[in-house]
């Protein structure tokens, strides 16, 4: 399981050190997509799939088709270089804001990691921590 906050640069070439922790469960390869809040989220192959085929249970009218073009169509297969870096394609660090941030963060979420614009997570997770505390189910 990914658990964590991290934050990490991006190098020149668009490349992320992912924790050592993370490494183990993706050195067989991942796929990194676009997710819904703007960030981008990583998947050990084995659990994309998964998640793949919950995509394709949704109706495939015009909406569903749509959905599903923009989780697979940007999808990128990586694998980690022995450094434990990922590269993240230019259009997905387009999606996520992450061009010229100095630092991005680097999100553990059970059963996925999240690649996000650092400010936004920041801003994200301060709204995330004021709705925890009113829950009260």
């Amino acid at each position: 399981m990914f658990l964590g906050e991290f934050f990490h640069s991006l190098d020149g070439k668009g490349r992320v050190v992912l924790p050592s922790a993370f490494r183990r469960r993706l050195e067989a390869g991942c796929v990194v997509a676009k997710g819904q809040d703007g960030q981008l989220v990583i998947f050990a192959v084995d659990d994309f799939e998964a998640k793949a085929a919950e995509v394709m249970e949704k109706p495939q009218n015009r909406s569903g088709r749509r959905f599903s073009r923009t989780v697979f169509g940007g999808a990128d297969h990586q694998e980690l270089d022995k450094s434990g870096r990922l590269l993240v394609k230019p259009d997905l660090r387009q999606f996520a804001s992450l061009e010229g941030s100095t630092e991005i963060a680097v999100i553990g979420v059970f059963d996925h990691v999240e690649l996000w614009n650092r400010d936004r997570y920041l801003t994200d997770r301060t709204t995330g921590d004021e709705s925890y505390l009113e829950e009260d189910d």
